[in-house]
């Protein structure tokens, strides 16, 4: 079943190794195989992965862009030393099951699942940094 995607105008996409931005108006169009596809909500920067929780989706994003689980190995001891520390600095239940789900969507070749779950870290993150800043 192929994927449809809908651009608003000036959107950028990634698809494969390459950077497509629409025109001026919506447009749809599907895509008929398996590849990378990254919505530009989706890209983060380098320099805007400046908590714990971003750094770890910045790595996520790195192995999703790789391709494979094969060609994302390389991201693979980043990706255990930030969540190692972000598990020591937040050991609570629900922390450890985002870690955990990011980590098994890698190994399953899920890395947008992944990418969905270090989205879902992120907003607990700021929560936890919320509540702590109010108490």
């Amino acid at each position: 079943m192929p994927l449809r995607l809908k651009l608003k105008p000036q959107e950028k996409v990634v698809i494969g190794n390459t950077v497509i931005e629409n025109g001026p108006k919506s447009a749809t169009f599907l895509i008929h195989s398996k590849t990378t596809i990254l919505r530009e909500k989706d890209i983060m920067l380098e320099e805007e992965a400046n908590t714990p929780a971003k750094r770890i989706y910045y790595v996520s994003l790195l192995m999703y862009l790789a391709g494979s689980i094969e060609e994302s190995k390389i991201h693979h001891p980043a990706f255990m030393e930030l969540t190692g520390q972000f598990q020591e600095a937040c050991p609570t239940p629900r922390a450890i099951e985002l870690i955990s789900d990011i980590g098994t969507k890698i190994l399953d070749d899920d890395f947008y699942g992944a990418l969905k779950s270090a989205r879902s870290l992120i907003t607990y993150e700021e929560e936890v940094h919320s509540e702590a800043m109010q108490g």
